[in-house]
């Protein structure tokens, strides 16, 4: 099974001196192609920060992190965004779609960072809002769409690169009941269908059933 993401005595702490706070304190993770990995626990625990990592978006204090292989934690920081846009997709809680294109566009527009335009990227646009469930709302703008058919755009953009991994912190809290579930399944396809690794950040007791491996979090420790 190849490992994905892969996190060696990972430390994270803000602040200095008698402010200082550790938000992850020696947590090791493996993040796996082909399955859902869920982390849990609760409100400050390090879920986010974890993820935030992983993700290369923040740095760590101390520790490795291997993004397909590569060691990323002591890349210059030009060097990130590649790595970012190449191999991983994100999904947040709070879609974060730009309200004056449609959500078509809005995928288009993640593709544009790849450097495809034009027709290609209008076909390739239709084709990941299909792959989500959205074939008919190509033309329809964020404000006329549900939350569960918004952080189905969402994803379809964070697949725009075509990443191997996607990470997503609370794709479900803001949504009902059915919503939540479709954008579950959604998640759950990409990595049993198409190989992703897939990594949750959630509370959300729905994920449970559609995880391969659940992974609590407390005090900054995986339990």
């Amino acid at each position: 099974m190849q490992t994905a993401i892969e996190v060696r005595d990972l430390e994270k702490t803000y602040g200095q001196g008698e402010t200082a706070f550790r938000a992850l304190d020696g947590v090791n993770l493996d993040l796996h192609a082909g399955q859902v990995t869920l982390l849990m626990g609760p409100s400050g625990s390090g879920k986010t920060t974890l993820v935030s990592i992983m993700g290369c978006i923040l740095r760590p204090t101390a520790g490795t992190v291997r993004v397909l292989g590569r060691e990323v934690q002591n890349l210059d920081e030009s060097a990130l965004p590649a790595v970012r846009l190449n191999h991983i997709g994100f999904v947040f809680q709070g879609f974060n779609l730009f309200p004056t294109l449609t959500a078509g566009e809005n995928v288009e527009l993640a593709l544009d960072l790849k450097g495809l335009r034009g027709r290609a990227a209008r076909r390739r646009s239709e084709e990941l809002m299909d792959q989500v469930g959205l074939s008919g709302k190509y033309t329809s703008f964020p404000a006329d769409l549900s939350g569960g058919q918004k952080q189905r755009v969402a994803i379809a953009r964070a697949l725009a690169g075509d990443p191997a991994i996607l990470l997503a912190d609370e794709p479900t809290a803001a949504l009902d009941f059915a919503s939540g579930r479709l954008v579950l399944d959604r998640l759950r396809d990409l990595a049993h269908r198409r190989g992703r690794a897939v990594g949750i950040v959630t509370h959300d007791n729905r994920a449970l059933e559609y995880a391969d491996r659940i992974v609590h979090i407390e005090d900054g420790r995986i339990q």
